[in-house]
């Protein structure tokens, strides 16, 4: 085999490596958008508490990735660990399911998406990267769009307008995520990713028992039986398939292709939100909601394709 061979099955070993990680990205996103869906099959048609659900979507991942993993506990910092686990982790869970269950699948996964543009703004607060034109025309598309979201302004007619209470929800959803995202790079690169998000996912889950543990106990003792089957399902999907497997392959595909083609893939995670609450709940936004909702994801995408300071940060 000469040396133009060579090249070129490297090429094309590179080329598929390629197309796998972006393949492991987008499926990973779909399953997160999809576990959103099925979140609010679980508040709406079976009455599931959200805050049970936050317990048990924690502690059970985070128990399955202990155990099999066997990751170590990180000691080093347990400040910012612990601060991680409560206001990132633990928060995140809390404000997005109660996103959910205040408004839909697709308005809060749309909402958490402003955790980008936050971070955005907060790194240029802290003078990490410049303010650049990409930048200023993302954040205008965030502030426009969840304007958008929210009010499905001029309209006025059939579909779902954002209540007060869930954009609030929803903001802080993507608060609590925008900080998640700042602290995670430290820890991780100090800890290891499975230490760090295993541990923590109990940790966060520990905190939670408090909030949950009544309204858990009337939910599951006031039960009709022939819901406990289809309640279990779509509990483990929500742990497992929509947690740990989305998660998973998420992670993999950032060992394969650029973090920023892997972000990029993740907007499935909304676009799957909304296509999976339209076939399965019948739930529609307005169409200038939907307007709102694309110019989040574009705010995303401006930045990434735009600013080169954004992709090294």
């Amino acid at each position: 085999m000469n040396d133009r061979q060579r090249r070129g099955n490297a090429g094309k070993f590179e080329k598929l490596n390629s197309m796998a990680g972006i393949s492991y990205a987008l499926i990973g996103g779909s399953l997160w958008g999809i576990s959103g869906t099925v979140s609010s099959v679980l508040f709406s048609q079976y009455g599931m508490p959200y805050l049970s659900l936050v317990t048990i979507r924690m502690l059970l991942p985070g128990i399955i990735l202990v155990a099999v993993l066997r990751p170590a506990f990180p000691r080093g910092d347990l400040k910012r660990f612990f601060l991680f686990s409560i206001f990132g982790l633990f928060g995140v869970q809390i404000f997005y399911l109660a996103t959910i269950a205040y408004s839909n699948a697709p308005t809060a996964t749309l909402l958490q998406y402003l955790f980008f543009p936050m971070v955005i703004a907060a790194e240029v607060a802290m003078k990490r990267i410049g303010f650049t034109l990409a930048i200023a025309i993302s954040l205008l598309l965030a502030i426009v769009g969840t304007f958008e979201l929210s009010t499905g302004y001029p309209s006025q007619t059939t579909g779902i307008i954002l209540s007060e209470g869930a954009l609030v929800l929803g903001l802080l959803s993507a608060l609590t995520a925008a900080y998640y995202t700042l602290v995670t790079s430290t820890l991780i690169s100090k800890h290891g990713t499975m230490p760090v998000i295993s541990w923590g996912f109990i940790v966060g889950g520990l905190i939670s028992v408090p909030f949950s543990f009544a309204p858990t106990v009337v939910f599951f003792s006031r039960i009709n039986i022939p819901e406990i089957a289809p309640v279990i399902l779509l509990t483990v999907f929500v742990a497992f398939f929509g947690t740990i497997i989305a998660f998973g392959l998420y992670m993999k595909s950032m060992s394969r292709i650029s973090a920023t083609k892997a972000s990029l893939a993740g907007t499935m995670e909304p676009i799957s939100a909304a296509l999976s609450s339209a076939l399965f709940l019948g739930i529609f936004l307005t169409p200038l909601q939907y307007v709102g909702g694309s110019m989040i994801i574009c705010a995303i995408l401006v930045v990434q394709f735009f600013s080169k300071e954004t992709g090294k940060s």
